[in-house]
């Protein structure tokens, strides 16, 4: 990879991984479900123009949009409502790759070598020995909601595998139109005081659920698809394996965050596992691509 797209990596990471300081300081004014349709809804005005009906595809796209915008991010910022920290909130988000292992081995029928295993062993250890952290475990509740998130975004990528053939934009707009929808509906049934929130929310609040769903989105993903269609997926992802060092790094400086050994060692095997099982789906990966190529 060129430099400058090294670098650009790397700024999509610091995106994503302050995306969760940003989650953080939206729930601390709004209801998680109201702040995910908030968010959502700055990412549908940028998007609204690439909002298209996709003959023979809808059932299944708006199945994944739903699955994506309410579930999966309503549980993100759930968790962020629960947990008093970002950094292990952040290393536990990274289980969405054994998990999406996981569930191509169980739906798809995939074999998996020893090494992809040893990986997935390795992520999930690394989760629990977080719960070892004293000031992790007084919200290991998070973690687990954190953890449920992460096997719904797997799921939800097994879904998107339908829907390649759909520009990456009109998926957006889709996950976001579902994204307002649905938790602006779930909300108004299982939280309290939403119109009160909004109108005693700071700037910080604002600015928050804003950079989640403008600068998340713009940059955070709109940059990976540009990586994405110059190079092949091996060579960027490992690259995206660092943002929970910046989730860590933001929560110290900006949530005076404290940061335990076991946080360290916790962290260290769970992404060492998820890099381990990151580059055997991708060599994997590229070799179906060749022999694919060869028949």
């Amino acid at each position: 990879m060129l430099p400058r797209h090294i670098m650009l990596s790397f700024l999509i990471a610091a995106v994503w991984g302050f995306n969760f300081i940003a989650a953080k300081w939206a729930v601390e004014d709004f209801p998680p479900l109201l702040a995910n349709g908030i968010r959502f809804l700055f990412v549908l005005v940028v998007l609204l123009p690439f909002l298209r009906l996709v003959p023979g595809k809808m059932k299944q796209l708006l199945t994944a949009a739903a699955t994506l915008g309410v579930v999966h991010f309503g549980l993100l910022f759930f968790a962020m409502s629960l947990a008093d920290g970002v950094g292990s909130i952040s290393i536990a988000s990274q289980l969405n790759v054994p998990f999406s292992t996981i569930l191509a081995i169980i739906i798809l029928k995939e074999k998996v070598g020893w090494k992809r295993l040893f990986g997935i062993s390795i992520s999930f250890g690394g989760v629990l020995f977080l719960g070892f952290d004293p000031i992790i475990f007084a919200y290991w509740d998070a973690v687990f909601v954190i953890a449920c998130a992460a096997f719904v975004y797997a799921t939800a990528a097994v879904m998107m595998r339908q829907l390649r053939d759909v520009p990456a934009a009109t998926v957006q707009a889709w996950v976001a139109l579902a994204g307002v929808l649905g938790s602006f509906i779930i909300s108004a049934v299982v939280e309290d005081n939403q119109i009160a929130s909004i109108g005693s929310a700071g700037a910080r609040a604002w600015l928050s659920v804003a950079y989640a769903g403008l600068i998340s989105t713009v940059i955070g993903h709109g940059g990976a698809n540009y990586l994405f269609r110059k190079y092949e997926i091996s060579m960027v992802t490992p690259y995206f394996l660092v943002m929970p060092f910046f989730s860590v790094i933001g929560g110290v400086l900006l949530l005076d965050e404290v940061v335990g050994w076991e946080m360290v060692v916790g962290g260290g095997m769970t992404i060492f596992g998820v890099l381990i099982v990151t580059l055997r789906n991708n060599k994997r990966a590229m070799q179906k691509a060749v022999g694919s190529e060869g028949v």
